[in-house]
């Protein structure tokens, strides 16, 4: 399945309403999103990088699904603790290094039956690794620890580009 076939299918499967992108890059996943979002369905997405957000704004502008997409720059840790509501689908492709902090902020953001897709977690299936050569290692390492406590959620590891974590508060229909 391709990245943005993978994409598409989960916002249908939530029947996402409103959706939160933590990586825009350069818009492409956003506007797969966005794609399958209804006419008012929105997707907030976060990039770092503001010659990174200015190209996604401009792909999105040619789009007639680009009006569902509201681009935010800065670091995401600081745009998260803005956020109110839930969401419906929350797909994390950034900074691995924090993908603990995004985990737990979007759990608390994330609808009841919502999904919450965290990317580039296949090193959860690595074995004696030594977190200290690699800090994102190290923060994929500390996320399994996470999730594998914690009995409040659903996880499973779809092997979708360097790997998505799936997590929902309740299994998926």
């Amino acid at each position: 399945m391709k990245d943005q076939t993978f994409l598409k299918t989960m916002v249908k499967r939530v029947g996402a309403r409103r959706a939160l992108e933590i990586g825009t890059f350069d818009g492409t996943s956003a506007l797969a999103m966005a794609e399958m979002l209804p006419d008012d369905g929105t997707l907030i997405t976060c990039e770092i990088n503001p010659g990174l957000a200015a190209l996604a704004r401009k792909r999105l502008s040619r789009s007639p699904h680009g009006h569902k997409v509201d681009v935010r720059v800065g670091p995401a840790l600081e745009i998260l603790p803005t956020l109110a509501g839930q969401f419906d689908l929350i797909f994390v492709d950034a900074d691995t290094r924090n993908y603990v902090h995004y985990y737990r902020r979007g759990l608390e953001l994330l609808a009841p039956a919502g999904a919450l897709l965290l990317d580039n977690t296949q090193g959860m299936t690595l074995g004696a690794v030594d977190p200290a050569a690699d800090p994102a290692i190290a923060a994929i390492l500390e996320l399994r620890r996470l999730i594998t406590a914690d009995r409040s959620i659903t996880a499973d590891l779809v092997p979708v580009r360097d790997g998505v974590l799936v997590v929902t508060k309740a299994p998926l229909a």
